[in-house]
């Protein structure tokens, strides 16, 4: 390897620690408290549904 191999390497390296620090930094600070209410009898409900015709509405 050459020696400008070797600093392309750190660099992008260095790049990507970076670029991992500020997205956990972003996630830590807008998604690491919010969360969803799941109620189980209504996930229940929107899966037992019938089957919605996708052709229903087209002229055949």
């Amino acid at each position: 390897m050459y020696f400008s191999d070797q600093t392309l390497i750190k660099k992008l390296a260095l790049v990507l620690v970076l670029k991992l620090a500020i997205l956990l930094a972003i996630w830590w600070v807008f998604v690491r408290q919010q969360s969803v209410a799941v109620d189980a009898s209504v996930v229940a409900a929107q899966l037992l549904q019938p089957a919605v015709d996708s052709t229903q509405g087209t002229n055949k």
